[in-house]
This record gives structure tokens, sequence and C-alpha cells, in this order.
């Protein structure tokens, strides 16, 4: 087949769909994967098939900047999601041109894809992300606990039915069905069941894979200061906050807290991000200040992850088995900040606007229990033990390939 993957979004947008899309490769299909022009060079990286869709500008920073222009998080992640709105519309164009010839349009959690596919009849499997987000209903629910749901689907539904059907009759296609931008034939749920269990309410069509991880890329090699940090003392606790790092005025002091933090818990640390503002502080001995490097590399080498909670970055600390500190920024973070607590392999998760030195060392310090680190470890190695995510992924779009039409 020939298939199409749009996304849009952050660097934690578009690298699951490069471990899907080398398992489609590998099974013989021809896989393009579009996305923003600033993301070229990961995805050539791992010789997945590319092509631009929408602004040559990075997403991240500018999210960021939003963000930190904005007086709450709520209004700061409606806006950033107005602006997400903008570039699909504005991509409509390229991706419409793009979709005319493929077989299948994987419809990204981003929603991008699935007006184009509608438009043209094309058929979709579709990803989403978050299965909290999957509707269910079922009668015996309490009545509190429907309505809530209701409510909130609701909030959901200005948020993103309303926005993308608005796009929709602008380009003169009808509004979404009760499925939403999920695909009525299979909605691929990239999760491991020992993380979140698939809910037995759901429609047959949503089906849970196990996540969807890829190798470093092959041409990718350690940096030598790198390896020489590591292999100075013990293994260091790794802070990754993805482009919430980015954020506004208030990264510096994100910075040193952290710095202080790591001080005060006697840990040795890798920082990533915060390149202008790691300039301005005088970093120890025990910190190694890095760019980009693979999570499944780094992890393996480290004791332990501070990060913002992104989907991928959660993922990627639960299969290397090390405890994990999340500071959420935004909605689904806090989600995820609060399932790695509930899992008992993290402390409870420290909102961005609620860090500070003090507790931020006591969570460092819990992270470094015997109790923490070995149900980190038992679930580090269930995942890892787990059928592939992506080859189960590529066994059901097979399956229901021969329908496809």
């Amino acid at each position: 087949m020939k298939i199409i993957i749009p996304t849009i979004g952050t660097r934690g947008d578009v690298q699951p769909y490069i471990a899907l899309a080398l398992g489609l490769q590998a099974a013989g299909h021809t896989v393009t994967l579009a996305t923003h022009p600033c993301m070229r060079g990961l995805v050539e990286g791992y010789a997945v098939g590319f092509a631009p869709m929408g602004p040559d500008i990075d997403i991240g920073l500018e999210a960021a900047v939003i963000r930190g222009r904005s007086p709450h998080w709520m209004i700061g992640f409606m806006r950033v999601m107005k602006f997400s709105f903008a570039m699909l519309e504005g991509a409509h164009a390229e991706l419409l041109e793009l979709c005319r010839d493929v077989d299948l349009v994987i419809v990204s959690h981003t929603a991008a894809g699935s007006i184009e596919a509608d438009q043209l009849g094309k058929p979709t499997v579709s990803v989403t992300l978050m299965p909290q987000a999957i509707a269910v209903n079922d009668p015996n629910e309490p009545f509190l606990k429907r309505s809530l749901m209701k409510i909130a689907g609701a909030g959901m539904g200005m948020m993103m039915t309303r926005p993308l059907d608005k796009i929709r009759k602008r380009v003169g296609v009808a509004p979404m069905g009760p499925t939403g931008i999920t695909s009525p034939r299979l909605n691929l749920i990239p999760l491991s069941p020992k993380v979140s269990p698939p809910d037995a309410r759901w429609e047959g069509r949503h089906r849970m894979t196990g996540y969807w991880y890829s190798p470093s890329p092959k041409s990718w090699e350690a940096p030598a200061d790198l390896q020489a940090f590591l292999a100075a003392g013990d293994a260091p606790v790794v802070v990754s906050l993805g482009a919430m790092a980015l954020s506004g005025e208030d990264a510096l002091e994100a910075a040193q807290i952290s710095l202080a933090a790591m001080e005060g818990a006697g840990v040795r640390a890798i920082i990533q991000g915060w390149d202008a503002q790691m300039e301005q502080l005088p970093i120890p001995a025990t910190v190694f200040h890095a760019g980009s490097v693979p999570h499944d590399w780094l992890l393996a080498r480290a004791s332990g992850l501070v990060h913002h909670g992104g989907f991928g970055t959660t993922a990627a600390g639960f299969r290397a088995g090390i405890p994990a500190l999340v500071i959420p920024h935004i909605i689904d973070q806090f989600i995820w900040g609060q399932k790695v607590a509930e899992l008992g392999v993290g402390p409870q998760p420290i909102a961005r606007t609620k860090l500070t030195i003090a507790n931020m060392t006591d969570a460092l310090r819990q992270m470094q229990s015997a109790e923490m680190r070995g149900k980190a470890a038992a679930l580090g190695t269930a995942i890892r033990n787990e059928p592939d995510g992506v080859l189960e992924a590529v066994r059901l779009i097979e399956e229901i390939g021969g329908g496809l039409g």
C-alpha cells in the first residue's frame, strides 16, 4: 500500500509516527511522513519518506512563546490550540495534493489528514494517544459521573470538533460524524496494557497495540564528552522537559530550581534544553548540559528521569525502568503525571507553577528509594517483554487492507 502519515506539532508529535513508518516500510509498504519542513532532518535521519507540510517554523518554540504570554495555563492551551488549527487550515492545500494518490491516510492524534481524507474519499486508520478521550456509553455508570463525562465531552467538542468543522465548512467538506477524527475501520492506541488496560466497553475498532518505540538513528553516535561524563560517576538523572523547556520568561527560574534541587538531593544530572538559560548559569561538574540525544540510548544509562509528561517521554521512561518525576504544564501531561504516581514508579507530579527547590529536592530523594526503583524496574521489564507494538499495529493495518477502497 501507498500510505501517508500527516502530523503537526513538536518532536513528541512526530516521533511515534517515525516508529510506525519504519514498521510499515519494513513490511513492504511505501510510506510518507508529512510534517513541518524543520523536521526533515529528524525524519530522513531514520530513512523514512518525508514530505514538507505547512510553514517552516518550530512549533515547540512558537507554542512556548504563546504559553509564556498567557496569564493561565488553560488560556495558553486554548491559544496554542487555536494556533494549531490555523496551521492545519494553512496546510490544507498542500496536504490535499499529497493525499491524492495514496491508498491509505493514517490520521494522527493531531487531526492532520482527517479533512483531506474525507474530501478525497480516502480510507483512514486513526491514532489516539489518550485513551481517556475515547467515549464509552455505560448506563450502569452513576448519574453524576455520566453527567460529568458529558460536560467534559462538550468541552472537548468546543476545543476540537467545532474548530475542525469550521475548517471543513470553509473547504467544502461535510461536518464530522459521530466518530469524530477517529476511523470507523480502525483506531490504533499505541499504549501498553500494563500502563492503562483497554476498556471492555470500547467499540471493536479501538485496538491497543503496545507502545511504538523507534531505535536511535543509524547515523547517530554519542558525543565523546557525554560518554566521558557518564563514565565518571554514578548514573545520572536526566532532565528532559521537551518543548516545555522553552517556556518564556520562567525558563531561567526553572533551570535554577533544577540545578539547586539536583545539588540538594546529591545526584548527578544530564539536563536537556534551556540552552540560552544554561549559558547564564554556573554549571557544576556533576551536571552535563546536553543537546538532543535519543531516549533509548540515554535513558538506558540513567537512574531517573524528570520530564514534562509528554506521551513519548513518559513511554520512554516506563520502558527504561527508571523512576520519573513529571512536571506537567498542560492538560494531557497532568494525566500522565498522575499515572506515573498511581503506578508507584514516581512521586506525585509537581505542576510547573508549584515547583520549588524544596519540593523538587524531596521528589528526587523519593526517586532514590529502593521501593520506587524496584517498581519502576519491574514495569520496565514487563513492557520490554511485551510483543512489539509496531508489529501489532502493522498487522492490524494489513488485516483491514483488503477491505480498503
